[in-house]
């Protein structure tokens, strides 16, 4: 699908670890001695900011339709 458009960051609200906002944790459970790959991007509510984060594959993901 090379028409298709980027999806958007999602947003989240509340206090996030800075950890997981880097890329060096999973976002969802916090490892950091886990194999880690690509999640997505989320922005913090209130901010323009988009982090890349990670993840070791803990919570399963809903793929979209």
């Amino acid at each position: 699908m090379p028409d298709a458009l980027p999806l958007a960051p999602t947003v989240i609200e509340g206090r996030v670890s800075i950890v997981r906002l880097h890329g060096e944790a999973c976002f969802d459970c916090g490892a950091v001695n886990k194999p880690l790959r690509e999640a997505g991007q989320v922005v913090v509510q209130g901010s323009s900011h988009v982090w890349h984060i990670v993840t070791c594959g803990c919570r399963p993901r809903v793929a979209a339709a």
